[in-house]
């Protein structure tokens, strides 16, 4: 793996109270952009996330695909908070610490007085980050939740024909980069002020802000008197034609074409037995085929004559060359294997995980040209930077480390014994 530059957050200092999706993708992107992230784990087990598959035995040692994919470039330390010395490495470690984030249930980190108020007393001036299903206040606030009940929540499985959850964790993900955001707002306030503040992030609130045109269609036509319910969105936009995925006989085909100079040469390019669109009345204009009474006209014909070629890799072919916005669908193997543009962006990168070997990662979406962004180390295991976090960051002294493992309050996986000889192993590879 090339070392990257220095990132934009370079010295800044994130304590880690993250688990599962939301908090950790937001704390990875804050690891991709050069900030020291101290992921800090249950004594023993660790994150929830090292549990979640795909996981695999390998070397003798067994690794999850979700924890490595959320928490490459951190620190890991693993503390036993029910002891009172593990709680002091907690409270020196804020007293270090730019930012704090969690995504816990809005009670637990206030059981283990680790909530705002309590971590103002240790550090006046902390950015502290909360992320949940429905936020610290409101009449839902007390309500357990995952990134499910969020969707359910939030009216987006509402939105589908069938209603269902979207097949990545768009809740969580979408909180994590709002979260991320809200951070990167409160250090550059910090900066200016000197003073740090909290911040409550709700997937509910994140996921309800993002409905992009349903909701607006429903308040507009609230405000002069005319309700009109959003429509369901199923591959096919309800109101915006042509605008969808097209069924060929090969595969799917993403479709967009919402401007006037684009419909002609569209129309064309599907030949003479479609030219009668250009004098149809249902599709005279780009008002008039962005409706619900007219999308679902347009759709039809164009999904029947993506359908009448031999391949959706033709249609893609004959919509570029005369600019009509397209793509063929892609898997997630061929993306991950072999697609041209995301191997040009720097989209896969690979990096040397331990007891593994080359394992390829998600680059960063985030490309800054002066302060790039971008993985800068492997997925720590459980507890395998105790000893340098304490001494590098705390200044503890050995004799004191060795009597916290003794105390049982630091632990870390038995595959860190072996981690210098893996490292001469693949040296000498």
């Amino acid at each position: 793996m090339e070392k990257l530059k220095t990132g934009p957050l370079n010295g800044v200092v994130i304590l880690d109270f993250t688990w599962v999706l939301a908090g950790p993708h937001a704390t990875k992107t804050l690891a991709d952009m050069g900030a020291t992230v101290i992921k800090v784990e249950r004594y023993s087990d660790g994150s929830n996330e090292r549990w979640l598959p795909y996981r695999t035995t390998h070397n003798g040692v067994t690794q999850s695909s979700y924890s490595i994919n959320v928490n490459r470039g951190k620190k890991s330390i693993c503390i036993n908070f029910k002891k009172p010395e593990g709680m002091q490495i907690i409270f020196d470690l804020i007293r270090k610490s730019d930012v704090l984030i969690e995504n816990f249930a809005p009670d637990v980190m206030e059981r283990m007085k680790l909530d705002y108020h309590s971590v103002k007393q240790i550090k006046s001036d902390i950015v502290y980050c909360s992320i949940s299903c429905f936020g610290h206040w409101g009449p839902y606030s007390h309500k357990p939740g995952y990134d499910m009940i969020a969707q359910g929540a939030s009216g987006w499985s509402d939105q589908s024909l069938i209603p269902q959850i979207a097949p990545v964790s768009i809740g969580d993900m979408l909180a994590s980069m709002h979260a991320t955001t809200a951070i990167l707002g409160a250090l550059v306030h910090h900066q200016k002020t000197g003073i740090g503040q909290n911040i409550d992030i709700s997937m509910m609130d994140c996921l309800f802000s993002m409905h992009e045109n349903t909701l607006p269609w429903y308040l507009l036509s609230s405000a002069v008197g005319k309700p009109v319910n959003p429509p369901r969105v199923g591959p096919h936009h309800p109101g915006y034609a042509p605008y969808g995925i097209y069924k060929g006989q090969d595969g799917y085909i993403a479709i967009a074409c919402l401007t006037e100079p684009r419909w002609l040469p569209l129309v064309k390019v599907m030949g003479p037995d479609f030219a009668w669109l250009l004098t149809d009345p249902r599709a005279k204009d780009v008002s008039t085929r962005c409706s619900m009474a007219n999308a679902p006209f347009i759709h039809a014909q164009v999904e029947k004559w993506v359908q009448s070629l031999n391949s959706v890799r033709e249609a893609e072919r004959n919509l570029e060359e005369v600019g009509v916005p397209c793509i063929r669908c892609r898997s997630i193997t061929e993306l991950a294997d072999n697609d041209p543009h995301i191997q040009a962006r720097e989209m896969m990168v690979t990096v040397e995980q331990p007891f593994i070997g080359p394992m390829r990662h998600y680059g960063s979406p985030l490309k800054m040209s002066e302060t790039p962004c971008g993985v800068r180390g492997y997925s720590p295991f459980l507890g395998e930077h105790n000893p340098e976090v304490l001494s590098e960051i705390l200044g503890y002294d050995q004799t004191k480390i060795k009597e916290l493992y003794a105390q049982q309050v630091l632990y870390h996986e038995p595959c860190i014994e072996r981690m210098e000889e893996w490292r001469r192993r693949t040296a000498n590879a």
